[in-house]
């Protein structure tokens, strides 16, 4: 079917299909979402862990990166919303997705600045910046960004946290 063609449909596709669904039989799913918000999340840690990636697993992190961020945004706090934002980042920057990488950088900062966030929080914005813009070749603002993470992350009174977020900043690649 083309383009024009689907002008003139006024149901959505396969619709006819489902089940249908009664006010009773829909229940809260907050703890669905929480509990695939989680799994997704650690997924997207043990694709980005792996020594190398075929490109199907490049896309299975792209997408497991995405219905995280699904998830999270259901039921997740701004903390959780800016990290949320930040694997995406992380995910795109990893499959050399320069420009998906910055815009989600770029979204996890604004929610970062929206709201009262911890210091080691702030230097992991900063790193994905830093990390996205150089998935993009731009090592100038690669640099800037690397510059504030290492600037917030001094602020960090948890030496774990510290140490966790410092690992993240100098596994940033060059531009």
């Amino acid at each position: 079917m083309d383009r024009a063609d689907t002008a003139c449909v006024t149901s959505r596709p396969w619709t006819s299909r489902l089940p249908a669904l009664d006010n009773a039989q829909v229940t809260d799913l907050s703890d669905e979402h929480l509990a695939f918000a989680k799994a997704t999340y650690n997924a997207c840690w043990d694709l980005l862990d792996l020594a190398e990636r075929t490109p199907a697993q490049d896309t299975e992190l792209l997408a497991t990166s995405f219905a995280s961020r699904y998830h999270w945004y259901a039921v997740g706090s701004a903390q959780e919303r800016v990290i949320a934002n930040w694997m995406v980042s992380r995910a795109a920057a990893a499959v050399r997705e320069g420009g998906l990488a910055v815009r989600f950088a770029i979204e996890a900062d604004a929610e970062l600045e929206a709201s009262d966030q911890p210091a080691w929080l702030r230097a992991s914005v900063y790193e994905g910046l830093a990390r996205a813009y150089a998935s993009q070749g731009n090592a100038a603002m690669r640099q800037r960004y690397l510059d504030q993470a290492n600037a917030a992350l001094a602020h960090e009174s948890d030496p774990e946290d510290a140490a966790l977020i410092a690992e993240q900043i100098a596994t940033v690649p060059d531009a």
